[in-house]
């Protein structure tokens, strides 16, 4: 018998979600509230997902409680479903720097929590996500988190206090790596290339290198190196970048975006 699962919130990360792991959850009733009902309508034209009339009635209902709304919102919708949420639910909480003891004060007393944070290259099955249990969480949900992310791309446990790295490298890198394979795409079209050619092999030719990191277990700055070849064409493209900070902008990115995960929780 399947789970019941809910959705507070129907933004685009869980339309994201339901489309990539519909196969994985189709022997579970899911569910969706949104404060504007049109966006959870929207969702149930779309996918097998039944509109909930209020939270209440999502939290009585659900096996597993995703909490998918912007963190300024968390404290609002908790303070709705706190009071029926089932002893022996799941509340699984996507929000960015909502740390689980914030959670928790919610409750008289607290179900079982988890954190994650998917991204969106789960939505063509290369996801990462991590997934952060509280203790009281049973180790059979642990493993049917991780295994569900799997479906989509890989799933890791992470340490609570890595989540705000986490946000900045996985939750925000898919737009980091947007604009340098948009970077790369421009140079290409400096140079005479069409547009659309020079997308789709700047695209590939990253996701290529991501791929070789992945499977081949060789450093980075091994696999560099077996591209660049004495005096070539390669070390001279790699000069010109080392010579701007290159390394130390992308660092000075993450570090940013952890910065601000940071303060979303204070």
């Amino acid at each position: 018998m399947g789970r019941t699962i809910g959705f507070i919130g129907a933004g685009k990360i869980v339309d994201i979600m339901l489309g990539a792991l519909g196969p994985a959850l189709s022997g579970d009733e899911l569910w969706v509230w949104n404060r504007t009902a049109s966006r959870s309508e929207a969702l149930a034209s779309r996918y097998p997902v039944r509109v909930a009339p209020s939270i209440r009635e999502l939290a009585e209902r659900s096996d597993w409680l995703f909490i998918a709304v912007k963190p300024h919102a968390v404290a609002k919708v908790l303070s709705e479903a706190c009071l029926h949420v089932k002893e022996d639910a799941l509340v699984v909480s996507m929000a960015a720097g909502v740390t689980i003891d914030s959670i928790k004060a919610h409750f008289a007393a607290p179900p079982a929590i988890v954190r994650i944070m998917p991204n969106l290259p789960l939505s063509v099955g290369h996801g990462m996500t991590a997934i952060c249990p509280d203790p009281a969480v049973r180790p059979d949900d642990v493993e049917s988190l991780l295994t569900l992310f799997s479906t989509v791309g890989r799933a890791r446990l992470v340490e609570e206090r890595l989540f705000d790295t986490v946000t900045a490298l996985s939750g925000s890198g898919p737009a980091f790596a947007f604009l340098f394979i948009e970077s790369m795409a421009d140079g290409a079209v400096l140079n005479g290339m069409d547009r659309t050619q020079a997308y789709e092999f700047a695209a590939q030719t990253v996701m290529g290198a991501a791929k070789i990191i992945l499977e081949s277990a060789k450093h980075p700055g091994e696999l560099k190196d077996i591209v660049a070849s004495p005096a070539g064409t390669t070390m001279a493209g790699i000069h010109s970048l080392e010579r701007k900070a290159f390394r130390a902008i992308v660092m000075d990115a993450v570090d940013a975006a952890a910065r601000r995960s940071r303060e979303l929780n204070g």
